[in-house]
């Protein structure tokens, strides 16, 4: 029954040219996003001092979960790492995350 819903979804969603058009201003709110991570962990700045944690990890989560609805699993399990870390306030790992979400924006 799953995979028969699963196939009913995509057949649904390739059709649906307002949800193709969703999914465009998502990549377009994605780079909008990417720039905010920026700031907020200071440009990459070596020192931590400069991290904005709580808004690396409300933008992170909000990516995760946009992402996840719109089938960017890469960029939906990379925001969840992301958040994670900066829970934890591993700036070495944010900022490579920041990073990779940064790239991954840039491909989509």
């Amino acid at each position: 029954m799953l995979v028969v819903a699963r196939r009913d979804r995509e057949r649904f969603l390739a059709k649906d040219t307002g949800f193709e058009n969703l999914k465009k201003s998502f990549t377009v709110d994605l780079g909008e996003k990417v720039k905010v991570l920026r700031t907020a962990v200071g440009d990459f700045d070596s020192s931590s001092k400069g991290c904005d944690w709580e808004t690396v990890g409300r933008i992170a989560h909000q990516i995760r979960g946009t992402a996840k609805s719109f089938g960017f699993s890469e960029i939906s399990t990379t925001a969840d790492e992301l958040e994670q870390f900066a829970a934890k306030r591993s700036l070495e790992q944010t900022v490579r995350l920041v990073r990779r979400i940064s790239d991954l924006s840039r491909i989509i």
